[in-house]
């Protein structure tokens, strides 16, 4: 998957979307259109790329990539496209897997760690109580020779946290951009199931973690 972020202006358009947030319903390609108090229309595009896999950016310039991949979509769609920057936010879709963060006194943190990618979305949050959590147990230490066993427990704590959110994120793939009708409509049903109490909390534990 790639995903791409832009700003647009337009008073018929930003009347239109003020105080609301809409989503397409939409195979391969999602776009997200809100507006921002500036006046501005933003712009969320995710969408399955073939280049995408090998990190790859495809031909033409990313504004005409993304016109031919959204073109049609919607009318909206399309006049947000039509004013579509030149430069624009575009990247693939991707989360951070690495066996260990620690060596001796070196410890990755946040993103460099265990990128969640969009698709999970805790990464801010992620990053800022990781971070708190190292520094409760680099606090005590009182020598050199503790830093080492002190980043080892961070890691030994906080990994399965992160892994847990990467699973959300990996399990959520498929209901963010369906690849098919079947996945579409599977995607419906559990909006529609999501109004039900009880079943609401079910759905937020699977979206976000068991933790």
């Amino acid at each position: 998957m790639r995903a791409a972020a832009f700003t647009v202006m337009g008073p018929l358009l930003d009347e239109r979307f003020r105080n609301r947030f809409v989503l397409t319903d939409s195979i391969d390609r999602m776009a997200g259109l809100y507006n921002l108090r500036t006046g501005e229309v933003a712009a969320l595009l995710a969408y399955r790329d073939s280049t995408a896999a090998a990190g790859g950016r495809g031909a033409g310039s990313i504004r005409e990539r993304l016109r031919g991949e959204f073109a049609g979509l919607s009318a909206a769609v399309d006049r947000v496209l039509e004013a579509c920057p030149e430069h624009v936010y575009d990247d693939v879709v991707a989360q951070i897997i690495l066996p260990g963060w620690q060596k001796e006194r070196t410890i990755l943190l946040g993103d460099a760690s265990g990128a969640v990618s969009l698709l999970a979305g805790q990464g801010a949050s992620l990053a800022t109580a990781g971070a708190a959590l190292l520094g409760d147990f680099l606090g005590p230490v009182a020598s050199a020779e503790g830093i080492s066993p002190a980043l080892a427990g961070f890691e030994e704590r906080w990994k399965p946290v992160v892994e847990d959110a990467q699973a959300a994120g990996r399990r959520a793939a498929s209901s963010f951009l369906p690849r098919n009708k079947a996945q579409r409509l599977l995607r419906r049903w559990v909006i529609r199931a999501s109004r039900v109490p009880g079943i609401d909390r079910a759905l937020a534990r699977r979206i976000v973690g068991s933790r």
